[in-house]
């Protein structure tokens, strides 16, 4: 058992969710791809590289 497999039995157990035999390869899988998606998800993103729908908070014009 690798660390990343035994970090998915951890969080199993702390939430108290049970995984059927027949699903387990399945949802380990599953959780290897959400960690490798979590990490990207982690770098810090230059502001201008944001995407357009994030918004770009400006100072109101007086009017």
């Amino acid at each position: 058992m690798d660390e990343m497999e035994e970090d998915f039995r951890s969080a199993l157990r702390v939430a108290g969710v049970t995984v059927p035999e027949s699903r387990y390869a399945i949802m380990l899988e599953a959780y290897r791809s959400w960690r490798s998606l979590a990490t990207v998800l982690d770098e810090p993103t230059p502001y201008a590289l944001e995407p357009a729908a994030a918004p770009h908070l400006a100072p109101s014009p007086r009017r």
